[in-house]
């Protein structure tokens, strides 16, 4: 996997449950990942900093960090609903990434989960980079494997978790 790494130009990853573990509460302080209601969700982003309790996976930050100095361009790519959690997801993954999420460019909003692949497809040939140069991190295996059948190098985030808590060395 290493000799793969080292060829990996460009990374695109998830947010939620990828680079960012969620650690929202609800009002009363429980644990939650959202609520069932759109008005509910936009009134919590727009009262709370939504992400605000949210940190990056050890295995992640250490993947991320390691690519990043070797030159490789980062991508947060995820689903939002309204301005309030781009934002709230922006911040965060710019405290917790000190360094690499440095400009709005770099977390892209789409609108469905299903327009990863095409995203990660319109900027890979926007910068004439191969597929197998690319690498996709995301927590749903439906992704996972469309992007790896498009010829991405696709890894699910439990992997990155189990492989890399003790770091990365790319030499």
């Amino acid at each position: 996997m290493i000799r793969k790494l080292r060829k990996i130009k460009m990374i695109f990853a998830d947010v939620d449950n990828t680079l960012l573990c969620l650690r929202m509460t609800d009002y009363s302080g429980k644990r939650t990942v959202g609520f069932s209601d759109y008005n509910d969700w936009l009134k919590y982003n727009i009262l709370n900093n939504a992400y605000i309790e949210c940190s990056a996976p050890k295995g992640m930050f250490n993947l991320i960090n390691a690519l990043h100095n070797n030159g490789a361009k980062i991508y947060g790519l995820t689903e939002c609903t309204n301005s309030f959690e781009y934002n709230s997801k922006y911040n965060r993954l710019r405290e917790c990434y000190e360094g690499i999420f440095n400009h709005h460019g770099d977390l892209i909003s789409i609108d469905s989960r299903q327009k990863k692949v095409l995203i990660m497809q319109i900027i890979s040939e926007s910068f004439n980079l191969d597929p197998s140069e690319i690498m996709f991190i995301d927590d749903s295996y439906t992704e996972v494997m469309e992007a790896f059948d498009r010829g991405f190098f696709s890894v699910h985030t439990t992997e990155v978790m189990e492989r890399f808590n003790d770091g990365v060395t790319l030499e």
